[in-house]
């Protein structure tokens, strides 16, 4: 069985306040359940030029009625860090009482505003260190998905083995792959998404900004149609990791590499 779950973040307050409403929109309509997660605080990339200019745009408490709607409507909601542009620019800059304090903010803040703890976070730009995965035991989650790879498992980094289930991206960001086709060739692109779904497990990674732009959402809405008319089952993360006994899995290592044309350096899933 093919089984695919959607990972939308929401980094940006555009990404938030349009795309995050646009996509719940049409997960209502073609009954697809998601895993959505939030940047609680705000959208400024940190570091001393933010402070310069006073960039400091809130994202969630911008309009805390759409998390609440994600929520109403039945969808896995979670956490996406407390600034996640500052995250996924200078995460080894942060202090770690910082990022420490970032986090339980952000968890704090998200039930602040639902009623309940979320039971999964997203490492922002999927970066994370030692610090970060310590920091996600402690608050004694269901699930993280930080990372790219292959299949659940218990990540291991600077020789400890971490206690929080990992459910790894294993496709390509949207965005990644919509990025090297023009607008007239959206269509193509979610068509090499749909041939990367094999059978078992698929986690594929979405900026809810996509569904902001006016040629790339018909192309997603018309990949999902198809995708749930086939023999696609939609679940989301919280549901795979309800059903995943953590004392069976193996630990696999957390390395870094650069992936799918991104930038950076993600973390991924060691192949070994």
């Amino acid at each position: 069985m093919k089984i695919l779950c959607l990972k939308i973040y929401a980094d940006t307050l555009n990404g938030y306040r349009d795309g995050v409403p646009r996509l719940l929109d049409i997960c209502g309509e073609l009954g697809i359940e998601a895993s959505f997660f939030f940047g609680m605080g705000t959208e400024s990339r940190g570091g001393a030029l933010s402070k310069i200019v006073g960039e400091s745009k809130e994202i969630v408490a911008s309009a805390p009625g759409i998390l609440r709607d994600a929520f109403k409507r039945g969808h896995d909601c979670g956490v996406y860090g407390w600034n996640p542009l500052e995250w996924q620019s200078r995460l080894d800059k942060i202090k770690d009482t910082t990022l420490e304090s970032d986090m339980k903010r952000a968890i704090e803040y998200f039930a602040s505003r639902t009623g309940r703890r979320p039971n999964g976070v997203a490492a922002p730009g999927c970066r994370v260190n030692y610090m970060s995965l310590r920091i996600q035991d402690d608050l004694s989650l269901r699930y993280c998905s930080d990372t790219f790879g292959f299949y659940p498992f218990l990540p291991r980094l600077s020789w400890k083995i971490f206690e929080t289930l990992q459910i790894p991206s294993t496709l390509p960001p949207v965005e990644a792959v919509l990025k090297r086709t023009s607008g007239a060739d959206a269509r193509a692109g979610f068509l090499e998404l749909a041939d990367s779904i094999g059978e078992g497990l698929s986690v594929l990674p979405m900026n809810a900004a996509v569904a902001n732009d006016n040629v790339l959402r018909p192309a997603l809405y018309e990949f999902l149609l198809h995708a749930n008319e086939s023999e696609v089952k939609f679940t989301s993360l919280d549901s795979v990791a309800r059903n995943i006994a953590t004392e069976s899995l193996e630990p696999c290592e957390i390395v870094f590499a650069k992936a799918f044309g991104m930038s950076n350096e993600v973390a991924m899933q060691s192949p070994d």
